[in-house]
């Protein structure tokens, strides 16, 4: 692709007030870092208000330079479609091809260089990255952290996909139709579309985000049921 002009990240949430400061708190991080060594880039936060009640909206209020789109309790995929629709609401005129698109979660935590590596991503012809995540578990869950790094090799390559460290192109992202409106798996389903189509994916295990490792879930399937299934198989194996 082209060098790139604008980087836009999006972050759905829904009723997230205990977790979403520290979220944003990194992303900043993540953007100064960015700016420092490409200084010419716009960088964009939004946050997608899923159908919040509690607090979050005021957090992100408080956040310098977030911004915010409210939408009403959307599918996990409707939300981050919501997203990716906001930064082309922001600037009509948004060259597609030159606009990289960076995804989490509000219950996750970047690391400082997230930004830069989805940028050089870019930059080395991909247009898609597919990145690591690592659940914050304590010293009581060994056997679920143990179980989890054996199921989960983050090799150059890994098959794995979390919609809490994904970037892609715009263009591509158009090109296959972005977002389905799914409950859940909606990350892996837009980026098996966008190896159906022929674009280049990288996967990586470098700058891994943390996310929360909860087990209470707002959608079957999702992440949290992973992890509760996941430590109940390792308990019945010991």
């Amino acid at each position: 692709m082209s060098a790139l002009a604008t980087v836009h990240v999006v972050v759905p949430a829904r009723n997230e007030e205990r977790l979403i400061g520290r979220c944003l708190d990194a992303l900043a991080t993540s953007r100064a870092l960015l700016l420092a060594e490409r200084p010419t880039l716009a960088v964009r936060v939004t946050v997608v208000l899923d159908g919040c009640v509690d607090g979050t909206a005021a957090v992100v209020r408080r956040a310098p330079g977030v911004d915010a789109v409210h939408v009403t309790e959307l599918s996990a995929g409707g939300a981050r479609a919501a997203g990716v629709a906001r930064a082309r609401d922001l600037e009509p005129d948004l060259d597609r091809g030159r606009t990289w698109v960076a995804c989490t979660d509000a219950d996750s935590v970047v690391p400082a260089e997230w930004l830069v590596g989805q940028v050089l991503a870019a930059e080395q012809g991909a247009v898609c990255r597919v990145g690591a995540v690592h659940p914050e578990l304590g010293p009581a869950e060994r056997l679920l952290h143990l179980g989890w790094l054996a199921r989960h090799s983050h090799a150059e390559g890994h098959p794995h996909v979390y919609g809490a460290n994904l970037g892609f192109s715009l263009a591509a992202y158009e090109h296959v139709g972005g977002f389905a409106p799914l409950a859940c798996g909606e990350d892996v389903d837009l980026v098996q579309r966008i190896r159906a189509a022929g674009l280049a994916v990288v996967s990586t295990g470098d700058d891994p985000v943390r996310t929360s490792a909860r087990r209470s879930s707002r959608v079957r399937g999702g992440f949290a049921d992973y992890l509760t299934a996941l430590a109940v198989d390792l308990a019945r194996a010991t």
